[in-house]
């Protein structure tokens, strides 16, 4: 075939690689009509990742986003995602009718099209949930994630690809994807014969990253090789750490003699559109990366590559980020050389960055490292450093993951309402799931988020060129601070009512234990009364996606907690004070 089709990730993909999904619904509505004409074969847009953010940082209804794009964009079928092992996090939690529910949710408010990232690890759970969405009228297509070491090797790949072939009753399309942007235009074609000759005739996508500036050649590898479907984004939102920009690709792959039913005044208009909102919101506008040799080794993708940073920020220790890669290399060898794609490389980095914070090597484990060792998420390609997997064995917390099941995983969306809200509607249930301890629904949604993530400590009246608004990132979660002269001078943060919930000493009182690290607080595993012992867990967060464990630093009885469940604590914030 010489036509080739598009999938949009303006507001997907991209916007997630280059804004931190801080695209506002306000962003979008103005353009939708004007996206629905380009021709695009499906629009993306975001999954349950973005849910949090939506809710937390912009005050945003997430289900009334999906659902007015569907009333604007009328003729080109929305594509969403889902996850089979979770609903949000990189843990394997979530109970199966609650994934459930969020298909068919999803498919209440529009969308049309389901992408899946993690069919590999498990091919039971993968078809279940498939044969339901196709059974409610949606379009599959699972990603078969792309990566490079010395054994992902072309008989690798054919073996993963007949296990989509083999269920392809359920299966309507096929998507290569390089999250990383590793691949090469050498291994573009190879990938692609190998994919052909294994898929069973269903149609092929190619999705790939700029991270080493070789995405856009490999596009026209692709499109040469037999692909006729490919992901980019406008040019505002190409490039970087993002895709291909939509233009570029247009215009070389007619170069090459194929033709594209695009509506080229209309993607131009749809381009400058988000080039204002760029410019207007002082967000980045991708460019060509340079080659990087290294980005190979460690391959780290760019949305988590920020996190990265952060997190060695939040220590003091931003000035190592070239040995956390260092380290990521060796945990990844170690770990049997898993995708660096979610939810590998997040399960790769955070073990990366416990090795070199503590200082020793595999002293401490998260609890998605320990489940990745066990073979809940799949077996490796191959198997994973004995020396690594007998330190996992005796380590404490592993015993209480042996013959693991996820709690409650076949109770039903009823009892799980009863034991969260019995007053929830189906949309708020999973809200309430995604982000506990926040309001199913905002009181008085705003259109900018007004979340603050730190209280600045500067006195004095700001002069009129001082920036009044700040964009300040925890762990992947993007927060606007606006600050105001008070009445004795000093400037104080704009803080939304549930933050007043969380309330401070000036003064750590003895027996304090702070965060440590910036993230979501998912549970304390004590309460006010109990008696603890140093290295026991009392507080369990999620950072990074990832669930850390904070130990109690000194032994004592617990006197306070100081935290709310569902709040988001900065490193020095007091959590609870055990004395």
């Amino acid at each position: 075939m010489d036509k080739i089709d598009f999938v949009d990730q303006t507001i997907r993909d991209a916007q997630q690689s280059l804004w931190g999904f801080t695209m506002r619904t306000e962003h979008m509505t103005p353009i939708a009509e004007m996206m629905d004409k380009v021709g695009y074969r499906n629009i993306a847009t975001v999954g349950s990742q973005a849910f949090t953010i939506q809710v937390r940082n912009l005050n945003e209804d997430p289900w009334e986003r999906i659902k007015t794009l569907s009333g604007l964009i009328t003729k080109t079928p929305l594509r969403g995602s889902y996850q089979t092992g979770s609903l949000s996090s990189f843990d394997l939690s979530t109970p199966r009718d609650i994934i459930a529910l969020w298909i068919k949710r999803s498919l209440a408010h529009g969308i049309k099209s389901f992408w899946i990232c993690d069919y590999q690890e498990n091919m039971g759970r993968f078809r279940y949930f498939a044969e339901l969405a196709k059974a409610e009228g949606a379009e599959i297509v699972p990603s078969l994630m792309y990566t490079s070491s010395p054994v992902h090797t072309s008989e690798h790949w054919a073996e993963k690809i007949r296990m989509i072939a083999e269920v392809k009753h359920c299966v309507d399309r096929i998507m290569i994807e390089d999250a990383s942007g590793v691949i090469t235009p050498e291994d573009t074609r190879r990938l692609i014969k190998v994919v052909t000759e294994n898929c069973g005739g269903l149609p092929i996508e190619f999705h790939s990253h700029c991270n080493a500036g070789l995405a856009p050649l490999c596009y026209l590898e692709a499109i040469k090789a037999g692909v006729t479907t490919v992901h980019t984004a406008v040019a505002p939102l190409a490039n970087g750490t993002s895709l291909p920009a939509t233009e570029t690709i247009l215009r070389n792959a007619r170069r090459l003699g194929f033709t594209s039913d695009l509506d080229e005044d209309a993607l131009t208009k749809v381009s400058e559109h988000f080039r204002k909102i760029a410019e207007k919101e002082g967000l980045p506008i991708g460019v060509p990366m340079e080659y990087d040799l290294f980005h190979y080794e460690h391959q780290v993708p760019g949305g988590m590559m920020s996190n990265l940073v952060r997190q060695l920020r939040e220590v003091g220790m931003e000035n190592r980020l070239e040995e956390i890669l260092e380290e990521v290399v060796l945990v990844r060898r170690d770990f049997g050389y898993p995708v660096m794609a979610t939810p590998y490389s997040q399960i790769v980095g955070a073990q990366a960055i416990e090795n070199v914070i503590l200082g020793e090597r595999y002293k401490q484990f998260t609890d998605e490292a320990i489940k990745y060792i066990l073979g809940y998420y799949g077996e490796p390609v191959v198997p994973v450093d004995q020396d690594v997997k007998d330190r996992v064995m005796n380590f404490p917390r592993t015993k209480e993951f042996l013959n693991w099941t996820p709690e409650g995983y076949l109770k039903s969306v009823e009892d799980i309402r009863k034991e969260i809200g019995p007053e929830l509607s189906d949309d708020d249930l999973i809200l309430k799931i995604l982000i506990p301890g926040k309001p199913a629904r905002q009181s008085e949604p705003k259109q900018k988020a007004g979340a603050s993530a730190a209280k600045p400590s500067l006195s004095g009246s700001p002069s009129a060129d001082f920036p009044r608004e700040f964009k300040v990132d925890v762990d992947g979660e993007v927060f606007n601070v606006k600050i105001m002269p008070a009445d004795n001078g000093a400037i104080q943060a704009d803080r939304t009512e549930d933050e007043e919930i969380k309330k401070k000493p000036k003064e750590a009182p003895q027996g304090a234990v702070l965060s440590g690290m910036a993230g979501l607080v998912l549970s304390f595993e004590v309460k006010v009364g109990d008696k603890v012992k140093a290295g026991d867990v009392i507080v369990i967060i999620e950072a990074m996606k990832m669930r850390r464990h904070i130990n109690a630093p000194h032994g004592g009885v617990v006197k306070e907690i100081c935290v709310p469940v569902g709040d988001i604590v900065a490193p020095d914030d007091i959590i609870l004070v055990v004395a």
